[in-house]
């Protein structure tokens, strides 16, 4: 045992992942009512995990609040010290600040490192129209996190485990990747039948008229514990959440004490698309009855383990899923949510490569500070393969 964690069994689970790989698959989702509440929050659920052949429970609320609320003085941010609740593009920068952190303890509690203190701190810029809304479509920019770490290890573990880390941690793969989302829905129809759409999107791009500091800073506790604090920044004036708790599930090393990395950003996904579906439906007077949402992602454990090299390391096959009871016309309903979509930030920001900024700090050791790309990320893959095939045949 080391950091609260227990990983003596990670050789046995290579070899349990090669003998039956469908243990290797969990995949995560999180579900609520499509609509946000008076005061813009959005309230989601996580469902059920399905972590190989086994199904575990997940009870965990996760809160998002919509951007801009209209007030006297003009759009001004939800999430402020009174109420405490992020919005979606906090939540997605913590979500990755909590991968990542995870990855890292792993990290060092296999190379046999105490870790004395641990926190990732993520900021993007999130651009804002001429009204001070977020841009359509406009994908977060200046994407970075930083990493401070205390100790009793090398420069040379530090470097090599962060090195891992951009190709490895879920969470950080599936920014820096190109990681479409599939979005479709199911209406049933007053007449008792149902139909599916496949939503077709494009991201609006619109110009930026402003920028608006976002940042998220995850502290490790112990274990799978983390517990995270967000903030933004609009003319001038900080708005932070209250503390929340990222964890793991027991069937992931974890004590189940909060959702994990791969829940809140799925949360983060349905809160933005609930808002933008509100504001769509009521501008055309769409009439969507008992609306649910539900965001899905997979985690394939060979991949982030690398036994199989063309198994992805990141969360993917993102998918979120309308339903609905409506009698408007297919091609109504498609429009809808094509709409929406094309006007959601942080769909935009998944679906194209980038490099993300990294910059880590150790002790009295020189700032390591880089950019992390997909090329860079895969190379590392390539690397730790070579090494893995070369002791296999020693």
């Amino acid at each position: 045992m080391r950091n609260g964690l227990n990983i003596t069994g990670v050789s046995e689970t290579v070899h349990e992942l090669r003998e039956h790989p469908e243990e290797a698959i969990a995949d995560f989702a999180v579900a609520a009512s499509a609509r946000t509440d008076d005061h813009g929050v959005f309230r989601a659920r996580a469902q059920t995990l399905r972590a190989g052949t086994i199904r575990v429970a997940r009870d965990f609320r996760l809160k998002q609040r919509s951007f801009t609320v209209e007030g006297a003085g003009g759009p001004t941010p939800h999430g402020s010290d009174a109420d405490g609740i992020p919005t979606p593009y906090e939540s997605a920068l913590a979500a990755l600040g909590a991968c990542v952190l995870m990855t890292k303890v792993n990290g060092y509690t296999a190379r046999g490192v105490t870790l004395g203190a641990l926190r990732v701190t993520v900021r993007a810029d999130l651009a804002l129209d001429a009204d001070g809304k977020p841009a359509a479509g406009a994908a977060l920019s200046r994407l970075a996190w930083h990493c401070a770490l205390d100790g009793d290890t090398s420069t040379d573990t530090v470097t090599s485990i962060n090195r891992l880390v951009t190709a490895f941690s879920p969470n950080h793969r599936v920014f820096l990747d190109a990681s479409p989302i599939t979005v479709g829905a199911r209406v049933e129809r007053g007449d008792g039948t149902t139909v599916d759409i496949s939503v077709p999107w494009t991201p609006a791009a619109a110009e930026a008229a402003a920028v608006c500091p976002v940042e998220a800073d995850v502290v490790w506790e112990n274990g799978s514990e983390a517990v995270y604090r967000t903030a933004l920044t609009v003319n001038g004036v900080r708005r932070q959440s209250a503390p929340l708790i990222a964890d793991q599930p027991k069937q992931l090393v974890g004590i189940d004490k909060g959702p994990n990395s791969q829940e809140i950003l799925l949360s983060a996904l349905c809160g933005e698309l609930a808002a933008l579906l509100e504001e769509e439906a009521s501008a055309d007077g769409t009439e969507l009855h008992d609306p649910v949402l539900r965001a899905d992602g997979r985690i394939d454990t060979r991949g982030m383990l690398n036994v199989h090299r063309e198994i992805s390391s990141s969360f993917h096959n993102l998918a979120i899923r309308l339903t609905a009871r409506s009698d408007a016309p297919e091609a109504q309903l498609r429009g809808l949510l094509s709409r929406a979509l094309s006007r959601a930030v942080l769909p935009a920001t998944l679906l194209a490569e980038r490099a993300i900024t990294v910059t880590v700090a150790h002790g009295d050791a020189p700032q390591l500070t880089y950019d992390s790309t997909v090329e860079d990320a895969e190379g590392i893959r390539d690397e730790v393969t070579r090494r893995q095939r070369e002791a296999a045949a020693s």
